[in-house]
């Protein structure tokens, strides 16, 4: 237990350095934790002592790894996804897994090995893209969609993949009906697993819920953890997919969230435990040994599953260089391939050198990964727009008749909502974008549409950019986006460009490459909420744009922990000291319903003064004391904003609050 103890102290002493490096420099802490391994095992410094230990913590780490995937599973989200899940995710796992069992029977392996070995390479790390896909702010990029839609398809095909590991290793199993029948039973232990869980766990943690607290709630879920992981392996299948199976089930409960909050801390220990282990059981001699043999096949991984990803992109109509993009962002080995290359070793498919040898390229396409993605974008736009060039100049296209028109880049939300404005205002436009889906759907609201690449010149000119008076920019992509603006700018210096971007940072930089306004996201929202407050406290309208026009004039410098010039600060003192007019509905609860002007006696109380009163839409400027007031009456109110404020107060409750 001592020794336990110390290693664990070890693991997180080197762990956590490596890690802090990582998330420094903005790379996935898979990363770090793998590197963290190999530096400390037994194959490295050899300062943990009992790996066995380590391990027997590690699987805990993939049973709760599994448990917050299962949690985390949307069904909604699977069927919004539904064409990306099954086209691209279904042909790149396809593919392959073909691919890579010929290869494999070409080199003399078994047939069962040969599966093995495609199915654990085609699986890529929703870790590292996810993490790189968040964190670049892509998710709704049309690369961004497809690559979370392909790794969905393939986190979902690890329960049938799991089933299938335990018949392959079989060696009973001979004959096609054999084998089929083996694969029933396990899907039918599965399934009755999943509906007998359902039938009991929800009224389960109802009950806990009503009768307990947050604690019993906890212990609960690892109680439901544990025993459907037991279950499972008495049914012939495993401890980590009994643990997805419960995760699936809670994700229906209405305390899910509450759950994964509870968990989290839990599954990242643990799982961070798992990575280290993976990382320690690296043998560095055996790299050192065949470092030649495993760069080779490194190289011939990466180009085999990015060009399948390509290529499964290419088959379901997405573009060139989105598909590009996906196929450098998953051309590397899953997290979930280690678990599988793991559970492959103990079931006899792979002898201890073959296991060290895929673990070997694994981990070097994990390492490499980051790399890839981080340059995806940037080259796939050096590569095709060169590429289209030497298309273009042989094959010209029709240029837009429109003139001092508005060209829309992006028809998601923003752009639609763009396009709907101008059309009611009869402003002359047009839409381009990339995204099938959304040409299409434009094209049937009847909006002149261009299917094409903003980061291609020939694109951007048979929109008739040159004649155009503006272009918006409302796409999610920021490397798209700022190459978009230098190449909109250098085509036309004097038309406008208008920029939608989400992250602060990028303000500067797109109006260095050329955008004469940048509108980020989140200082939008803060402008709405602060807009918001100061309505509430009846601050007038005009007042509260002024303070959001001194923002926007000074660069929104205020949030970005700038001062304002003291000029600007004087100038909205001013505003907020001027005297103003307020409106107030009288309602059936009010303490001045029914009541005469001269008797509430408002301008003596509060300071206020009653100018006009509106009833059934008609003015009554300057009501006598014996004016009545009723319900359904709006007062017109003048004075400053401490006595607006007080006579609100008054009207309503008849106290005045001074």
């Amino acid at each position: 237990m001592v020794h336990l103890i110390e290693d664990l102290a070890v693991l997180l002493l080197v762990s956590l350095p490596i890690n802090l490096f990582f998330h420094k420099i903005k790379l996935p802490s898979v990363m770090g934790y793998l590197i963290a391994g190999i530096l400390i095992g037994p194959y490295g410094l050899k300062l943990i002592s009992d790996v066995a230990s380590v391990k027997e913590l590690a699987e805990i780490g993939v049973i709760l790894l599994l448990f917050v995937i299962g949690l985390e599973f949307s069904l909604g989200r699977l069927l919004k996804n539904l064409t990306s899940v099954l086209g691209v995710g279904g042909l790149q796992l396809g593919l392959t897994t073909v691919f890579v069992w010929f290869v494999f029977m070409e080199m003399g392996f078994q047939q069962n090995q040969s599966i093995a070995f495609g199915l654990i390479v085609a699986l890529s790390s929703t870790a590292i893209v996810l993490k790189m896909i968040t964190d670049r702010a892509e998710i709704d990029t049309l690369h961004g969609k497809i690559c979370i839609g392909t790794l969905l398809f393939q986190d979902l095909c690890v329960v049938p993949i799991m089933l299938l590991f335990p018949l392959l290793a079989q060696s009973e199993v001979n004959s096609g009906a054999d084998f089929t029948i083996a694969m029933v039973k396990s899907l039918a232990a599965v399934v009755a697993i999943f509906f007998l869980s359902r039938l009991i766990v929800p009224k389960a943690l109802i009950w806990i819920a009503r009768v307990g607290n947050k604690e019993h709630l906890t212990l609960s879920v690892l109680f439901i953890i544990l025993a459907t992981g037991w279950v499972s392996q008495k049914m012939g299948l495993t401890l980590a997919m009994g643990a997805l199976i419960a995760g699936m089930i809670i994700s229906e409960s209405e305390y899910n969230h509450q759950i994964i909050l509870d968990v989290l801390p839990l599954r990242d220990y643990f799982s961070s435990i798992f990575f280290i282990s993976v990382g320690m059981l690296l043998q560095t001699q055996v790299l050192m040994d065949s470092i030649w043999l495993c760069l080779e096949f490194f190289v011939l991984l990466v180009l085999a599953k990015g060009g399948l990803a390509f290529l499964s992109c290419l088959l379901v109509r997405v573009p060139v260089r989105i598909s590009f993009v996906v196929g450098m962002r998953l051309a590397q080995v899953g997290e979930f391939s280690l678990i599988l290359s793991a559970m492959a070793m103990d079931q006899g498919l792979f002898d201890p050198h073959h296991y060290q040898l895929l673990l070997l390229v694994s981990i070097l396409s994990m390492l490499f990964a980051p790399l890839l993605i981080q340059a995806s974008s940037v080259f796939s736009m050096k590569l095709f727009s060169q590429w289209k060039s030497a298309e273009n100049d042989s094959s010209p296209k029709p240029v837009s008749e429109l003139k001092d028109h508005v060209i829309i880049v992006g028809y998601g939300l923003g752009g639609r909502t763009l396009a709907q404005v101008l059309l009611e205002t009869q402003t002359p436009f047009m839409v381009l974008d990339l995204n099938g889906e959304q040409v299409k759907r434009a094209l049937t609201e009847g909006i002149t549409t261009h299917y094409g690449d903003c980061t291609h010149e020939e694109t951007l000119n048979r929109a008739g950019l040159q004649d155009a008076r503006m272009i918006v920019f409302s796409i999610p992509d920021y490397t798209v986006t700022e190459r978009s603006v230098r190449l909109a700018r250098k085509i036309n210096p004097e038309v406008k460009i208008m920029v939608r971007t989400r992250l602060t940072e990028q303000v500067e930089e797109l109006k260095t490459a050329g955008a004469d306004e940048v509108i980020p996201e989140e200082f939008e929202t803060s402008i709405e909420i602060f807009s918001r407050v100061l309505k509430d406290y009846r601050i007038p309208n005009n007042i509260i744009e002024q303070q959001v026009e001194l923002i926007r004039l000074e660069g929104y410098s205020m949030f970005r922990g700038l001062s304002l010039n003291s000029e600007s600060l004087k100038k909205f003192s001013t505003y907020l000291t001027a005297t103003l007019t307020e409106s107030y509905l009288v309602l059936q609860e009010s303490w001045a319903r029914e009541r005469m002007l001269g008797d509430i006696n408002i301008t003596d109380r509060t300071g206020a003064v009653v100018i006009a009163v509106v009833r059934n839409n008609k003015a009554h400027p300057n009501p006598d004391s014996e004016f009545t007031v009723m319900s359904g009456d709006t007062l017109i109110l003048f004075g400053s904003h401490l006595q607006l404020d007080r006579a609100i107060a008054y009207l309503k409750s008849g106290q005045d609050s001074g």
